[in-house]
Order: C-alpha cells, then structure tokens, then sequence
C-alpha cells in the first residue's frame, strides 16, 4: 500500500495508544494466560488445505449506517441462513435484539480489538448474558480489562490473539516480547499475531478467510464513512479531530471530504481516520488468497474497487 497523509494520521494515533496497549495487555495476563488461543478455531491448524474444497460463507456484519438504512438486520433474522455470523463488537446486542442470536445462527462470533473503554457498553447488556451459550468472543490481549471482565461475567467463551503493533521479526519488536510472555502450558507457542486493518470490521472479514476458511463473505453495515448530509459534529471521529486541530472548525473541515461510490451511485462523507480504513481494507483484498471471495452488500458506503462484487444482501444469502 502507498504511503499516504491518512498513513501519516494512523501511524501516529497507533504510536500514541502504545502505553495504553501494554496497560490493558500487562493487566489481561492472568486471563489470557490460562485462556484458549485463536488457534483453537482455526481449520488450517493441523495440515493445508486444498482451497477448492473451502466452500463455506460468512456474513459480516459492521455499524454502518447502510445496515439501518436497509434493514439489513431485520431481514437476516428471518432468513434460513447457515453460514458464519461474524459481528463486529459494535453491533453485538442490536443484533441479538433483532433475533440475531446464536440459538438460531449456529456459528456465531464477536470480535473486539479496540483497547480503549467505549468496548465497555458492548457487551453490558442482561440479553448478552441471556444468549451467552454459543457466542465466541474473538479477543485481543490488548482489550480493555473491565471490558474482558464484563465478558467474563456474561459467560461468553473468549479466544484470545495478539494484534499486529508492529514487525515481529525486528529486534525489539513489541509484538515479539507480548509473544514471549504469554507462552504458558496451555498455549506453548503463545497467541497468534493478526492483521487488523486497524478496524473491527477489517478484522471479522480477515477473521473469516484466515481462520474460519470462508471462501464466500459478504459485508454489511462496512460503510467506511457517514450519510453525505450527516453534520460534522455528528460523525464518529469528530472529537478527536477538535482535539488535533485546537477546536478550529475551518480548519478541521478542510480533511472532510465527499466519495462518490461509482458502483453504486451513493456519495459517503468521510475523513482521513475512514479514509485510510477504506485505502487499507481494498489494498488487503487485492492481497488476499485467489479463492477469497468478497462481497459487498452493504448497498451504501464508500468501498468499490477490484475483487470487490457487489451483490445484495437477499441475493448473497440465496
């Protein structure tokens, strides 16, 4: 991927949530170490695979405002669908509120990579703990601890994995020493270390193909940017754009911009934070596996490229 501005802007928030990383990481040790590794659920685990017999599908399921606009949870309820729901943290208990649940979907996930504490509220529902049986929690040994705890309370079944912060093969890497001390009896070799694409809804379609084997996998809700009308100050980075630009409005505006998505003829409003996610994501499907076959059937947003079909969601889950 070509270095960019919004390569600039990520580099530098990754770089300044570091301490924060190794707070949550230090404080997770007595849970992970005594935990179950991602590896656990793995189909490439033992022997490879011949990839014309992966014939499973994924639904990933993202917070975007596409999945409201198009009532794309309402209608995956009702559908006799068998494949992998895969939902990001985000959208954990608006889906099991629209019948999205793990009693009627039999492979069903949650992933969470974010280490700062609005994971909280995601999991900090009674319905979650009312549903807990069957839910697999994808987590990262980077999480929040109140939000792993919460997790716990709920009975959920965690998988642990360690996110990509850096080049495990250099000296010094911060990935290699997280690797070193989370070796224990039950997980000699450690965790993995995953690609994120520096978002949940990256991760659960990264999750799909590396680790579950889904050759088919359609995104939902995966907008990458906002309704073209949404007012600044409503979208998700606003804040911390204020806090980077010392509260200058006219300043701040200036790294808005307008998408137009050819495809599907939607214009998205986005930022340098949804900018980059996007850039990131398309450039990993371009480099992911020739049997890998992603599907966007958000029927919004701002993701159009190669490799890239788009499809309804009605029409993917025929």
């Amino acid at each position: 991927m070509k270095h960019s501005r919004n390569f600039d802007w990520i580099q530098k928030n990754t770089a300044e949530m570091v301490d924060l990383w190794m707070y949550n990481f230090v404080r997770n040790s007595s849970d992970f170490l005594k935990g179950k590794s991602l590896k656990k659920l793995s189909i490439f685990k033992n022997k490879p695979i011949n990839p014309k017999k992966l014939k499973k599908s994924a639904v990933v399921i993202g917070a975007g405002p596409s999945i409201r606009n198009n009532n794309h949870l309402e209608f995956l309820a009702k559908s006799s669908y068998k494949g992998a729901i895969v939902c990001t943290d985000r959208m954990l208990i608006p889906c099991l509120k629209n019948g999205i649940t793990p009693k009627k979907f039999q492979k069903f996930y949650v992933l969470s990579i974010e280490p700062k504490d609005v994971t909280f509220a995601f999991y900090n529902d009674p319905i979650v703990k009312k549903f807990h049986k069957g839910i697999r929690v994808i987590l990262s040994t980077c999480t929040e601890h109140e939000t792993v705890e919460i997790i716990k309370k709920n009975k959920l079944e965690i998988f642990w994995f360690h996110p990509l912060i850096d080049d495990y093969r250099k000296s010094g890497s911060i990935n290699k020493i997280m690797n070193l001390m989370s070796k224990s009896k039950s997980n000699p070799t450690g965790f993995p270390g995953l690609q994120t694409g520096g978002n949940v809804g990256c991760f659960s379609w990264i999750f799909s193909w590396a680790i579950l084997g889904c050759s088919s996998i359609a995104l939902t809700g995966i907008d990458l940017g906002h309704d073209v009308n949404t007012p600044l100050n409503k979208t998700r980075h606003y804040n911390e754009y204020r806090k980077i630009f010392k509260k200058n409005d006219a300043e701040l505006k200036k790294y808005f911009k307008i998408i137009r998505n050819p495809e599907l003829k939607v214009q998205v409003l986005s930022d340098p934070i949804f900018d980059f996610y996007r850039e990131a994501f398309l450039d990993l499907i371009l480099r992911s596996p020739k049997w890998v076959n992603t599907v966007n059937c958000t029927e919004g947003g701002s993701m159009f490229g190669k490799r890239l079909k788009n499809s309804r969601l009605s029409q993917f889950l025929k």
